[in-house]
């Protein structure tokens, strides 16, 4: 007599083959999930139905095959089982969060019913989520729903963390440019002959020179038409009156 989970892996396996043979009619992955779980029968139900869901799904036997694979491909969300062999559910979470790894974001933990202790654990460490593995097979239909809020968590996150980061890049530029404006106050000691400035080291700048060293200003320089009339008088001529 077939188990929930055998008739489960049976209708997942026909879905996912009759997906591939009508056109127009498969789901291209676009998730890459990671499942850490002993039980053969157990990883190959959830992945059938992750698939079905448009999910990629890797499967690894224990915590430490996990982790290995976690360290060499990037896992948009990672489901560990609480009981493997090497490493658990709850060494899993705690290896990966302390080595700063952003998986810890979207790491769900599985765990059998009256277990949920274990998952309260796994949240203090920094899972995600964590989903209650019911022997009726009921958490299958809820599996990706718990996964698109756990993506959702971490998107979400994510573009704070973004935010934040681009408010302080712009406020470090906005003091930056605050320090480089410079303004000009108080008395200038002017030559009223050449009018040059006295700088502070006693030293006489043409003024030009002495208002772009103390502020943003800059100088186009031209003629006006007295001077333009006394140095070139041949090209220019007096007003009339």
């Amino acid at each position: 007599m077939q188990t929930d989970e055998e008739a489960g892996l049976a209708e997942g396996e026909s879905l996912t083959k009759a997906s591939t043979t009508e056109a127009g009619t498969e789901k291209t992955p676009t998730r890459r999930v990671l499942y850490m779980e002993d039980d053969p029968v157990t990883a190959r139900v959830v992945q059938a139905r992750l698939e079905k869901e448009g999910f990629a799904v890797s499967l690894a036997s224990d915590g430490e095959e996990g982790l290995t694979k976690l360290s060499e491909m990037d896992f948009d969300i990672v489901l560990v089982d609480k009981n493997m062999p090497v490493h658990d559910g709850l060494e899993v979470i705690r290896i990966v969060c302390a080595s700063g790894d952003e998986a810890a974001a979207s790491t769900i933990m599985l765990t059998a019913s009256g277990d949920e202790a274990a998952a309260v654990e796994a949240m203090k460490l920094g899972a995600a989520d964590y989903i209650v593995k019911d022997p009726e097979g009921k958490y299958l239909a809820l599996l990706p729903a718990v996964i698109e809020q756990a993506l959702t968590k971490r998107e979400l996150a994510e573009a704070k963390r973004r935010a934040e980061e681009e408010r302080e890049r712009l406020i470090v530029e906005l003091q930056e440019a605050l320090a480089q404006v410079k303004t000009l106050s108080g008395l200038l000691p002017i030559c009223m002959s050449c009018k040059k400035i006295r700088n502070d080291k006693g030293y006489w700048d043409k003024i030009e020179d002495y208002i772009q060293q103390r502020s943003a200003a800059q100088f186009s320089h031209g003629l006006c038409p007295p001077c333009a009339t006394k140095l070139y008088p041949e090209f220019y001529s007096k007003e009339p009156g």
